[in-house]
């Protein structure tokens, strides 16, 4: 059934993971089974046995398009292993309706012992019991604190395998949080959110944050917060306060975008207070210099930037931008807010300000060639993605020339590829334009004549490669050298998979050497590798299981 869920490439790698011991904590609860597999990160896997078979999801891309990935497999493999048991189905629970119909024909002190036992266990639904009957501040935070502090403050460093479970258990205390928003106890959850974020800030040079679990469990407290403040009753102002500081203050962008998902939290009051604090962090900033991307600059201008265009929209937004305009990139940023509102003419007198302003820059002229092409001039595009094309010559921007220029396009590619042609080869190494001419070349199927391009002013390592391999169907004595070089390269590399790849390489060149009838040839090459690099036990290896000489 595993075979037929996956495809090949699918079930040989899951083999093989499976084969490594890749997966781990399989687990079995009812009639699913859950595991984890580490792959390039760390995946988590769900199968659910049903009657009609067995179904696989995955956190991997592929699994979560409903693919059985290789994880899937190497999880199924994992469980068959095992003896393939699961257990029973769960049954489904009980609807609302019907447990409200049962609970209302309860004794009444069968159903207050329910609950005081309930309670002595869970402090919130105490504290909520506390609050109904009158008691003030009721509820006690300190068991959460000290969840969220034994979860998060580590004293020492999480490496990458232990992260995911570090961020798991941090989720779980994150719970607890979320949890007195609907309980009744909101804004006991926005001092416990700020304080989660507080602990998050400063644990976090001690964990391995490659996979991104410290920015999505910042995010969560933030979403958290949100939530807390909707459903509390926050001093305005002081949360505005609290708000600005955390934002300037932070490594880690947090509260860098509230506006406008705190304007109705913030009310008129919270929100004059958070205008005058972001102001006059932005007036004390000194001016700008340029290429000046500083991490107090950038918060601080973001938040004006959002702020402004909460109250006055683009033009707001475009006030605030044009105080620094120090480089191309802060003309570009004017010119697509403009563009976004179909302000095409204010959009490209900004551009042509920027083009004439700074160095060239490849992004203006674009953006100017699609206002161009908006308003039907066409041959002022193709002017402007000329110049990008002649100042970064690549298979890209030669293609963008070709979408814009459409009719006349065969006049500009004949300018293009007279234009790569004239570049002067490099010897000893390659030509990027000559590189272009030859992609595009190969990319209109002129094989020919991109091969006497290569030949003539060299290209790119992997362009040969290419060419070799079109160049074997008519040519091959041509592309057997440049197949040895190319596994040459892979061999000095000196790992595992470049081993293979070389091996690889030299099983191509075998073939080509045998249409030439050169196997003699061949063999007395491969006699020479296998003497130059005899200390390479790896490189054997992969050479022997190819059954190379």
């Amino acid at each position: 059934m595993v075979r037929k869920l996956a495809d090949e490439r699918s079930f040989e790698r899951g083999e093989r993971y499976f084969a490594a011991g890749q997966v781990r904590r399989v687990t079995v609860d009812g009639s699913t089974v859950i595991a984890t597999v580490d792959g390039t990160r760390t995946y988590r896997v769900r199968l659910d046995v049903t009657p009609k078979g067995l179904h696989g999801r995955c956190s991997c891309p592929y699994g979560a398009d409903g693919v059985f990935c290789k994880h899937c497999v190497a999880t199924s493999l994992a469980w068959l292993e095992q003896g393939g048991e699961v257990g029973e189905t769960r049954a489904k629970p009980l609807s609302d309706k019907r447990l409200r119909l049962f609970l209302r024909g309860c004794d009444q002190e069968w159903l207050i012992e329910q609950l005081m036992t309930a309670a002595k266990s869970d402090r919130v639904l105490r504290a909520r019991l506390a609050a109904a009957a009158g008691q003030r501040n009721a509820f006690d935070d300190r068991d959460i604190r000290d969840r969220l502090e034994r979860a998060i403050d580590i004293p020492d460093f999480v490496d990458y395998g232990g992260a995911y479970g570090y961020f798991l258990h941090v989720g779980e205390a994150l719970d607890e949080v979320e949890r007195l928003v609907g309980a009744g106890f909101a804004d006991a959850a926005i001092t416990l959110a700020e304080y989660a974020l507080e602990l998050l800030e400063s644990a976090a040079e001690r964990v391995d944050d490659s996979d991104g679990g410290l920015s999505e469990a910042i995010a969560r407290v933030e979403e958290i917060h949100l939530a807390a403040c909707e459903a509390g009753s926050p001093d305005p102002v002081e949360l505005a306060e609290r708000l600005v500081t955390r934002a300037v203050s932070t490594d880690y962008e947090v509260f860098l975008d509230v506006l406008p998902a705190y304007e109705d939290v913030l009310g008129s009051a919270g929100l004059a207070r958070y205008r005058e604090l972001v102001e006059q962090a932005w007036r004390k900033l000194p001016p700008k210099k340029p290429n000046d991307y500083g991490a107090r600059r950038f918060v601080i201008t973001h938040l004006m930037e959002n702020l402004a265009e909460s109250s006055g929209g683009a033009d707001g937004l475009i006030e605030v931008l044009s105080r620094d305009v120090t480089s191309s990139y802060d003309v570009l940023r004017i010119a697509e807010r403009l563009c976004a509102d179909d302000r095409d003419d204010e959009a490209l007198a900004w551009l042509e300000r920027g083009l004439a302003d700074f160095e060239p820059d490849f992004r203006l002229r674009g953006l100017a060639a699609e206002i161009h092409v908006r308003a039907g001039r066409r041959d002022r595009a193709g002017e402007m993605l000329w110049a990008n094309f002649t100042d970064r010559p690549s298979l890209e921007t030669f293609r963008a020339l070709r979408d814009v220029t459409v009719g006349d396009f065969p006049q500009w590619r004949e300018r293009a590829l007279a234009f790569l042609a004239d570049l002067p080869p490099i010897k000893g190494s390659w030509s990027p334009g000559r590189s272009t001419l030859v992609e595009i070349l190969l990319a209109d199927d002129e094989n020919e004549a991109a091969w006497q391009a290569a030949v003539d002013g060299g290209c790119s390592e992997g362009l040969w490669l290419r060419l070799a391999r079109v160049r074997a169907a008519s040519h091959p004595a041509d592309a057997i050298p440049i197949l040895l070089r190319a596994a040459d390269r892979e061999i000095e590399v000196r790992n595992r998979d470049s081993y293979k790849a070389a091996v690889r390489l030299l099983v191509e060149a075998k073939a080509l050497f045998a249409r030439c009838d050169r196997d003699d040839d061949f063999r007395a090459h491969m006699t020479a590798v296998r003497d130059a690099h005899r200390t390479k036990w790896a490189l054997r290896q992969e050479l022997d299981w190819a059954r190379l000489p």
